[in-house]
């Protein structure tokens, strides 16, 4: 019995990358199908022949994600330009919940930095100041070495809108050519990041898992227990000196993060983010 991690899928043959970190194909039988649909970044167990590499086992999943189909993701890795296109704060907001919500750990690159250098030492004091590791990549002089050994021996998955520099990382992570891997040759068209699909790959010690650019995202409604806040790591501190335990922080009295707020202790655009999220996933629940 041999372990690979599925790179990619399509239809109900997968590519698996092996312990060698060579690709194998592999078939699942019906009653692997029948567990659920394997996504890319599941670990999986297989016999191996000659004619055909058959499924066993699958391995529990860490966590899940629907957009992007993924699993077992270790790093969030989310990447948008300062401008051309402009930063959207509320995506990234959004997409820092969505990781802390499956126990993945959100970093976030800040491309083009040079076309607004005063704005990007804003936002990377802002989330470094909430233990949202942030980096700022430029078009002149990029170098990713310190991005790079956050990496180390992680499953990254890398997402963010289309045009925001997610092709220019990867050709020059850590020197990482990688145009000479094929990844450019299968993803890329004409300097364009054209990723039509979520797909995985092995760059030195670290997976990555490369993803369709996509402009929005829609966040799924909050489990049982769960509040919005829990997902905002500036609240944390806070939450347990207001007056009431389901406090929302939005229209209680006695609320310690609302004051927070007042004196300049939480960000002002992350709170309309939350406040935005809270609306959105009210109107989604109401829905269902």
């Amino acid at each position: 019995m041999k372990k690979a991690i599925i790179k990619s899928v399509s239809g109900g043959i997968f590519t698996g990358i092996d312990e060698e970190r060579e690709e194998v194909v592999l078939h699942s039988p019906g009653k692997i199908k029948k567990v659920g649909k394997l996504l890319v970044g599941d670990v999986v167990y297989y016999n191996e022949s000659t004619e055909n590499n058959t499924i066993i086992k699958v391995a529990d999943r860490r966590n899940e994600f629907i957009r992007p189909k993924a699993a077992n993701i270790d790093i969030f890795l989310i990447v948008q330009s300062i401008d051309e296109p402009r930063f959207d704060r509320y995506l990234i907001d959004k997409l820092t919940v969505y990781a802390f919500k499956q126990n993945a750990h959100p970093i976030l690159l800040v491309t083009k930095a040079d076309l607004n250098e005063e704005l990007a030492s804003e936002l990377y004091d802002e989330y470094n100041s909430i233990g949202i590791k942030t980096f700022l990549g430029r078009i002149e002089n990029n170098s990713y070495d310190e991005i790079f050994e956050y990496l180390s021996e992680k499953t990254v998955l890398l997402v963010g809108n289309s045009g925001v520099g997610k092709s220019t990382f990867l050709n020059n992570l850590h020197g990482y050519d990688v145009q000479e891997t094929n990844i450019i040759s299968k993803k890329l068209g004409r300097g364009k990041h054209t990723t039509r699909q979520v797909e995985i790959f092995p760059i030195e010690d670290f997976y990555l898992i490369d993803t369709p650019g996509f402009s929005t995202l829609e966040l799924e409604t909050l489990d049982d227990g769960e509040m919005l806040s829990d997902f905002f790591p500036e609240f944390q501190k806070y939450k347990n000196e207001c007056r009431f335990n389901t406090c929302t922080h939005i229209n209680e009295p006695g609320c310690r993060v609302k004051q927070a707020l007042e004196d300049g202790e939480i960000s002002k655009m992350r709170y309309e983010s939350y406040l935005r999220l809270f609306k959105e996933l009210k109107e989604r629940k109401e829905k269902w």
